[in-house]
């Protein structure tokens, strides 16, 4: 008797092959490109540079800033087992699984190609060196489909393969579809697939659903990037031989860019874009509105969550970047701005989250207009969460110093100082306060009080063994130093500092970064005298960098470890979802200080797990793995602040892409003196100066 799973396995693999001769994009001419031969590879948010040495890296003095050169998606499948890739809509991932889909059933992995790495052009070969894999590729619909597919599908499959000697990759797309069960689901496969042999799994999510997922360990996140202009110029060219084609702005997604390349556009705006493209497909005889209006019909029905376009089209349109939910709303929001005011507001309120994109291309459309006036004007009344995202949605569009950008403000600050909202909504929110001018005081201090704490744990061999210590009162900075105060020292003393967005207008209440220990060092004393001249210091006093155990003692206050795993966070003993900028997270960079008001420590210091890796006084050793100066902590000539630049110098505290085991109050990391890169920086002490 025949096995009907099995017939269903060969129907997946016969589907991936076909994948290829899928139409991908549409020339001006009508000609249709298939997936074989339009695919644009893809890159991730993921450079060698930070591959190089995870964890802590670094470059000699003299060194200049190396231009990125970053990874390609199929890459980072090729070097994860278990991968989550997340984008917003449009942003090709969907093309992505089918292309991987195709290759795998090809077998064409075995031929490199040339990737565009970076806005400079560099070509770097793509090589996949994994060997043969089936591919499985699933598209989940909703919250059952998914888990059909962890209680029956994936098991028959585990089991269909258990005794064969090829391994298999499995692809889930669209696993945001799964609503509020996904993480649990995806816990359970992730688990299922890491018990079994040569199985690889690759997952693809919309970003806005899926940073919120906390998911095991064994899932490596990445973003996908959107298009850099030097991959559309190569595209252009070698799919129109036309330059200048899809180089605004919006067309770096995916979607956008494709509608672009129908449309021979050179628009900036993502609206102009469609614009640009509804008349090409309006010279095929489709009217210049249905699609506007069936779009915004389809928007109501699923509530906005679902707005990938279930129409027939016909076949000038088989680009399918025309049924992406990214140009679903842009559609929908074009008929949207025809509506009365009412209708708009109820169609944000009816779902303040999906809704945004659409409502949001309609403010742009409607831009100078009094109705676009009373919209901001209602959109922002209130402190409800929907007028908290609203802010966020329309920060950019609202008027210079109008009575607009002042709620914005207002409605911004709230959603940092009271942990509102998501954590990659307050990542927004950082950025927008940023560039409104940050408001807050980051230069403030907390006070440490004298007395005697545990320090280290039993959690590492070189944090072992915990002892007491015993300190006199200081000051610490209750946030790292931020871009904008780093910038102004660097401005007034001329010293080198090769950060690539440390003058960035979104990014100047972030941590300064790409600093050295001299640099720290040298700021340092650049503000004692400062404050010295301005009165907030005494000639009594100093500002420098913090000891090891007064880092620590900041850190962790009087907490002793406990908790499931011995380890000891700023706010506890046992490890909390979102409460930290660590590799949890996945934002894979800095971020604004303070937006994790759950992470404080005991005396109210921000960020000190995760976010940056903060340069302490002490000495370590020269080798990485095991430091010279070994616990328990002596006064001894740990704290000398003179030797040799082969000396490493102790980090406290892990960063952005540190897990949990690094990102706390008690793991020791190192590097150099000399030594600089995007993820360590550092806080400042103020204490009396040591009597001789």
């Amino acid at each position: 008797m025949a096995d009907p799973f099995s017939d269903t396995l060969q129907s997946l693999r016969s589907k991936a092959a076909a994948f290829g001769s899928e139409p991908l994009l549409t020339r001006p001419d009508g000609t249709v490109v298939n997936l074989a031969n339009g695919y644009i590879p893809l890159l991730a948010n993921f450079t060698f540079e930070d591959k190089a040495a995870k964890g802590l890296r670094k470059r000699k003095v003299g060194d200049e800033r190396e231009v990125p050169v970053y990874f390609s998606a199929v890459e980072l499948v090729r070097d994860n087992r278990i991968l989550l890739l997340t984008g917003p809509s449009g942003s090709g991932k969907t093309t992505f699984a089918k292309y991987v889909s195709y290759r795998m059933a090809a077998d064409d992995f075995r031929e490199s190609r040339s990737v565009t790495r970076n806005e400079l052009g560099d070509l770097h070969d793509e090589k996949w060196e994994t060997g043969k894999l089936e591919p499985y590729y699933f598209l989940v619909g909703g919250t059952e489909s998914l888990r059909t597919f962890v209680e029956r599908t994936l098991p028959e499959l585990l089991k269909q393969h258990a005794d064969q000697k090829i391994g298999f990759q499995i692809i889930i797309d669209a696993v945001d579809k799964a609503g509020s069960e996904g993480a649990e689901l995806l816990g359970s496969v992730s688990a299922l697939v890491k018990s079994a042999n040569d199985v690889r799994l690759l997952l693809l999510g919309d970003t806005k659903v899926c940073s919120s997922w906390v998911l095991p360990s064994v899932v490596v996140r990445h973003d996908v990037l959107p298009l850099l202009i030097a991959q559309r110029k190569r595209a252009a060219h070698e799919l129109l031989i036309q330059e200048g084609i899809g180089l605004g702005s919006s067309a770096s997604n995916p979607a956008f860019f494709a509608l672009a390349l129908q449309a021979g556009g050179v628009a900036e705006q993502a609206e102009d874009i469609l614009d640009e493209w509804i008349k090409v497909v309006g010279s095929y005889g489709t009217s210049a509105e249905y699609l506007p209006l069936k779009a915004y019909e389809q928007a109501l029905r699923t509530k906005g969550e679902d707005q990938r376009s279930t129409l027939a089209l016909p076949t000038s349109l088989l680009t399918p970047a025309c049924s992406c939910s990214a140009v679903q709303q842009l559609l929908a929001a074009r008929h949207l701005a025809t509506l009365p005011t009412k209708e708009v507001l109820a169609f944000y309120y009816a779902n303040p989250g999906s809704s945004q994109p659409v409502i949001r291309s309609c403010l742009v459309r409607l831009a100078g207009s009094a109705k676009a006036e009373t919209l901001l004007e209602r959109l922002l009344d209130g402190a409800s969460p929907e007028s908290h995202r609203a802010a966020l949605l329309i920060a950019d569009l609202v008027p210079k110093d109008s009575q607009f950008e002042q709620s914005v403000e207002k409605l911004v600050l709230e959603v940092v100082d009271r942990g509102l909202l998501t954590p990659k909504e307050r990542e927004k929110a950082g950025r927008i306060l940023s560039s409104l001018g940050d408001p807050r005081n980051l230069t403030g201090l907390a006070q440490i009080p004298a007395g005697i704490f545990v320090m280290g744990s039993e959690s590492h061999p070189n944090s072992h063994p915990p002892n007491s210590i015993s300190l006199g009162s200081f000051r610490i900075g209750i946030y790292p130093v931020i871009n904008r105060d780093y910038s102004a020292f660097a401005r007034e003393t001329g010293r080198d500092w090769l950060s690539p967005d440390g003058t960035d207008p979104e990014r100047l209440n972030a941590p300064a970064t790409d600093l050295t220990w001299h640099d720290a060092r040298a700021y340092c004393r650049w503000l004692t005298e400062r404050w010295r001249l301005n009165g907030e210091i005494t000639t009594n006093d100093e500002v420098r960098l913090p000891t090891e155990p007064e880092w620590e003692r900041a850190s962790r206050g009087y907490q002793i470890e406990a908790g499931s795993e011995g380890l000891v966070y700023p706010w506890g003993t046992e490890w909390e979802a979102g409460v930290a900028n660590s590799e949890e997270v996945g934002f894979n960079n800095t971020c604004a200080v303070g937006l994790f008001p759950r992470g404080r420590s005991p005396y109210g210091c921000y960020d000190m797990a995760g976010q940056v890796w903060e340069w302490c006084t002490t000495l370590w050793g020269e080798d990485m793995a095991s430091p010279a100066f070994k616990y328990p902590w002596k006064n001894d000539e740990r704290e000398a602040l003179q030797g040799p630049e082969k000396i490493r110098r102790v980090l406290r505290g892990g960063c952005f892409s540190s897990p949990k085991i690094k990102a706390n109050c008690t793991y020791r990391g190192s590097l150099e003196p000399a030594g600089f890169w995007r993820g360590n920086g550092f806080r400042i002490v103020v204490a009396p100066i040591p009597t001789q």
